[in-house]
């Protein structure tokens, strides 16, 4: 029974996402009604936190918890996949890019959809985000931000864990799909824990001060601060379990009746690849796909001339 019950909740925090088929579907951006609601949650935490503390770290920290964390279903993905405020785009699993999947690789994922639905995406600026990130970037970043040491000098520690849970039962070992997006959602819900609580990077901006012994808010969260073409799996590719695995799902990719043919290949917007490894630096090979970073940018991509997408 507790196998039957890992494996379901492993399922369930693995689900995948399709970034190819609605790429160029048109539907409003997500971002502005998760925004609202992530502000008011954590307005309610700071409001609670004053009430039974003075600036204690150790209670903020957990009323947020209660507020934005979940240890099976991320509180903020579950807003994003059910509030009728948020625009957002389902496609069904076997209309996807996974359909053709070896069998035991469709039997799994046929579960998972059965379960818990299959990713939702939402536009934004032009990228598809999938709803899973915001569950990374809130309960995993939190789970890796605890796991920094004061000053994140252990860093590339934290994101090489990081990197094994999508090698593992959350990736590549059940679901078949090591996703570098959710590798940098993690990263940045690292980011936003420590803005929020005791700093661990340097010259990161606050969202909080100590004034009279009451948090002040000095800063509203907004995820435009944090999303770029990174998050995107049409841009930061994934890896798959197998050749097998991987052509089914390019071969899927490449037969989409879409009217715009980028949608046929990964990276969709080559030239994000090479902005993303800049911006990444040293970081960018635990964060980018070995796809993505490969890629020249090309001269013809939409992106070369600052229109991205």
């Amino acid at each position: 029974m507790f196998v039957i019950v890992f494996l379901l909740s492993t399922l369930g925090q693995g689900s995948e996402i399709d970034s190819f088929t609605p790429r160029f579907r048109q539907f409003p951006d997500g971002l502005p009604a998760i925004n609202k609601e992530v502000n008011k949650r954590i307005t309610d935490a700071i409001t609670m936190a004053n009430k039974v503390s003075s600036c204690n770290i150790l209670i903020l920290e957990a009323l947020l918890g209660g507020q934005l964390l979940s240890p099976f279903y991320g509180q903020i993905e579950h807003f994003a996949n059910t509030s009728d405020n948020v625009p957002r785009f389902r496609v069904l699993f076997v209309e996807s890019v996974y359909r053709n999947l070896p069998e035991f690789n469709f039997m799994l994922m046929s579960i998972g959809e059965s379960l818990f639905g299959f990713g939702n995406v939402i536009h934004e600026n032009g990228l598809l985000i999938g709803t899973d990130k915001f569950g990374h970037f809130f309960d995993e970043g939190h789970r890796f931000y605890g796991d920094l040491n004061a000053n994140a000098s252990n860093l590339d520690e934290v994101l090489s864990h990081s990197e094994s849970t999508e090698d593992g039962i959350y990736g590549l070992g059940l679901g078949g799909v090591k996703s570098y997006a959710d590798l940098v959602a993690n990263y940045h819900g690292m980011h936003f824990w420590s803005e929020m609580l005791q700093a661990k990077f340097k010259h990161e901006r606050r969202y909080l001060k100590c004034v009279r012994k009451q948090w002040v808010q000095i800063r509203q969260f907004n995820f435009r601060d944090y999303v770029d073409p990174a998050w995107d799996e049409g841009i930061n590719c994934s890896q798959y379990q197998s050749v097998e695995y991987e052509n089914a799902v390019l071969y899927s990719i490449a037969t989409l009746p879409n009217e715009d043919m980028r949608s046929s290949r990964c990276p969709v917007y080559p030239s994000a690849c090479t902005v993303m490894a800049h911006k990444y630096g040293r970081l960018a090979a635990k964060l980018i796909g070995p796809k993505c970073l490969a890629h020249k940018a090309s001269t013809t991509d939409s992106t070369s001339s600052g229109t991205f997408p």
